[in-house]
C-alpha cells in the first residue's frame, strides 16, 4: 500500500487537510527526486469529491517524507525564527514626554532652536 502525504501527516498528528500539506508535499517530492533521481510514484485518492492523481510512496520511501518533516520550517521549530518582541507602547503621556523634548509650550509660538537648521536633502 503506498503512503500519501496527507497520510503521512494524519499518522504525525496533523489533520489531513493542514493549510501547510501541498508546499510539505512539494518538499517532500523535490526530497525524492534528489536521492532517486526520478518522480515519485501516484496514486488516485478521494480529494473534495473527486479522484485525484497525488504523490504516493511505498513503505520503504517514507525516510523521504521523514527527511522533508525535518526539512520543513512549519514542522521543524528550529528552523522558525523567534517572535519578535513587540514594540513598546506609544500612550499618549509618552507621546507627550517624546514631543515634549523638542517643542516647548504652545505650538502657535514656536521660536527657532540655537541650533542651525537642517538642510533639505
Amino acid at each position: 500500500m503506498k503512503l500519501t502525504v496527507a497520510e503521512y501527516l494524519s499518522r504525525r498528528g496533523l489533520p489531513a487537510d493542514w493549510r501547510y500539506a501541498s508546499p510539505f508535499g512539494r518538499l517532500a517530492a523535490e526530497t525524492y527526486r534528489a536521492r532517486y533521481h526520478r518522480e515519485p510514484g501516484r496514486a488516485f485518492r478521494l480529494i473534495n469529491g473527486r479522484f485525484r492523481r497525488v504523490m504516493a510512496y511505498r513503505p520503504s520511501e517514507v525516510h523521504v517524507m521523514a527527511t522533508a518533516w525535518d526539512r520543513y520550517p512549519r514542522t521543524n521549530p528550529a528552523a522558525v525564527p523567534a517572535p519578535r518582541r513587540p514594540s513598546p507602547r506609544r500612550t499618549l503621556a509618552r507621546i507627550d514626554r517624546e514631543l515634549s523634548a523638542y517643542v516647548s509650550g504652545d505650538a502657535m509660538r514656536w521660536q527657532p532652536g540655537p541650533q542651525q537648521p537642517a538642510r533639505h536633502p
